[in-house]
């Protein structure tokens, strides 16, 4: 019996103060040809964030977006190529992040722990050289 690989899928929501929470995003992740040509570094000729959202838009399993009527927008290429330019490049943004394995921003409320304890290690002066 051989071993089947399921690849994860990528799941993207928005920080409670961001413009855009609420929305929650699931992609695909990529074969890694498309990982390298999504960056560049394949076979392709011409990258540009054209390439980048219509892959993401090839990607998109679902999400929860809805047109101005309230009507669910389709996960499509079409969908995605329909939207505002900035709702999807924040969504291409984050979910390329997650592909080259990014993390989200940390909180910022970790309470500042001083000085290293290496700062603290007094050093000598060093000594004249030899040669002079």
């Amino acid at each position: 019996m051989g071993f089947q690989f399921k690849a994860p899928r990528i799941n993207l929501a928005f920080e409670p103060d961001h413009d855009y929470h609420g929305l929650e995003v699931t992609l695909r992740k990529l074969n890694l040809q498309e990982f390298l040509d999504i960056n560049g570094i394949g076979d392709v000729e011409d990258m540009h964030a054209g390439h980048q959202l219509r892959t993401m838009g090839e990607k998109l399993l679902s999400w929860n977006l809805e047109d101005e009527d309230g009507q669910p927008v389709p996960a499509t290429v079409d969908g995605v190529l329909r939207q505002d330019k900035d709702l999807m490049i924040a969504i291409c943004s984050a979910w390329l992040d997650a592909l080259r394995g990014v993390s989200a921003p940390l909180e910022q409320s970790s309470p500042d722990t001083g000085p290293s304890l290496e700062a603290s290690i007094p050093m000598d002066a060093p000594s004249e050289s030899l040669a002079s």
